[in-house]
């Protein structure tokens, strides 16, 4: 009797102490600053800016340009913008209209250069609490046609970052210059965690 009452309290014991650890929430936020080259694009005929992220744990090609491998993604869309989890992407050529309409997302801004954006994305809402993201920019026309990404260009399907919160601070990545139109040529990442 004595053995089962010491097991039980044991058991107990185990189950509050991760119980507990389960819910503390982790505060960490990632800062996603990405800069174009020439002027972010607001009008009519503006097209999309897109940070797309995959956090998919061993998966080793990331999220590709025409939007293949994306788990979640920010949009900016004529100074608004929008965030979502990818659920089922459209085949091609169908790509970038995922079964879900993106939400808005109220904790991201523009610079006052016109040329910066930056958001906070919580890595409870990635789901990226122990992994590695892989995270790419991608830009495209209003017609969803890719214009760049980063690396070497709209067909590169490796040019994404790597980044582990659990392991780094901070990470900037520089885009080669001139491959797209100005407004949509990608020239800066930067990713940085934050605690607040």
């Amino acid at each position: 009797m004595r053995a089962w009452i010491a097991w039980a309290s044991l058991a107990l014991g185990l189950a509050a102490a991760f119980g507990a650890q389960a819910a503390v929430v982790d505060p960490r936020v990632l800062v996603v600053t990405v800069t174009v080259a020439g002027r972010l694009q607001d009008g009519p005929e503006a097209g999309n800016y897109y940070v797309a992220f995959n956090t998919t744990p061993h998966l080793l090609s990331g999220p590709e340009p025409d939007g293949r491998n994306w788990s979640h993604y920010l949009l900016l869309q004529r100074r608004r913008f929008f965030f979502a989890a990818v659920r089922v992407p459209d085949p091609p050529p169908l790509l970038f209209r995922f079964t879900l309409p993106p939400e808005p997302y109220t904790r991201a801004s523009l610079a006052a250069d016109g040329r910066t954006f930056q958001a906070e994305i919580p890595l409870t809402l990635l789901g990226a609490l122990h992994s590695a993201l892989k995270v790419n920019v991608v830009t495209t026309d209003r017609g969803y046609r890719v214009l760049d990404a980063l690396g070497a260009g709209s067909g590169d399907a490796l040019g994404f970052v790597r980044f582990d919160p659990s392991r780094e601070l901070y990470r900037q990545f520089q885009d080669p210059e001139g491959d797209a139109p100005a407004d949509y040529d990608v020239v800066t990442l930067t990713l940085r965690v934050q605690v607040p």
